[in-house]
């Protein structure tokens, strides 16, 4: 098995700048996380948001609206590149295990970066000076070949998420788990007998269609069940006060 690793810059640079763009704006998976994040951003009141780990800034284009404020960071600097160059917003490259962003927002969106990350606890503890709620997007179930060669160093269950957050500065309000049974097993199966770079790489018409199609299966998976989390917390009352007093 690969060696559970952190990836450097230079790995995300080369993704970002070959293979990654189309795979976040059209593959079923990156969609259908936007899609669940959207929802929990109905669930409370913003008018801004920040993007930790924004890429290429996808999620930021499907909430460019009037009266929210746009701001994004990301460890890439082609990434960023990219977000700013199509979006209104503020952008920074940020190496968010060991700084905070100098941004503010109502609320933060982490989405697929913490399994990146050596020390996903600091990352979280420095998310939480900028933002009041997080919501959080992070694979579940066993590390595979694959993940490890997207750079994942580790996958959550719901408690270790939950407890993760808590130890660094966040109540957990809401958290659910989603995949079962056309993300996994059956997407999945198919992904791993797929040929290598089928799932990134540029995405023609032929893709896209696949994706869509996927796309419209994942919207029937069970509720709460499947090897994929997402989470919605806030900042607790507790950090919030240490946070207002330094």
């Amino acid at each position: 098995m690969i060696q559970a690793t952190a990836k450097p810059a230079e790995f995300y640079d080369t993704e970002w700048s070959n293979r990654w763009h189309d795979m976040k704006v059209y593959s079923p998976v990156a969609r259908h996380t936007r899609r669940l994040i959207r929802r929990y951003l109905d669930k409370i009141d913003f008018s801004s948001v920040l993007d930790i780990g924004c890429g290429s800034g996808e999620l930021l284009k499907e909430l460019s609206l009037p009266g929210i404020g746009l701001s994004g960071v990301d460890f890439s600097s082609t990434a960023i590149r990219q977000a700013a160059q199509s979006i209104d917003g503020k952008f920074a490259v940020v190496d968010i295990e060991n700084e905070s962003p100098d941004l503010q927002a109502d609320v933060g969106v982490c989405s697929e970066v913490l399994e990146h990350l050596t020390n996903d606890g600091a990352a979280i503890r420095n998310i939480s000076s900028s933002v009041d709620h997080l919501i959080v997007t992070v694979p579940s179930g066993p590390l595979t070949d694959a993940s490890l060669a997207m750079g994942h160093i580790r996958h959550y269950s719901k408690h270790s998420l939950r407890e993760k957050l808590k130890l660094n500065g966040f109540d957990v309000l809401a958290i659910r788990a989603w995949g079962t049974p056309f993300h996994d097993p059956f997407y999945a199966w198919l992904r791993s007998k797929s040929p290598e770079g089928a799932t990134t790489g540029t995405y023609g018409w032929g893709k896209r269609l696949v994706s869509s199609f996927f796309y419209g299966l994942f919207h029937l998976n069970l509720v709460d069940h499947g090897h994929k989390l997402v989470a919605l917390a806030r900042v607790s009352p507790k950090h919030q006060s240490l946070r207002v007093h330094t």
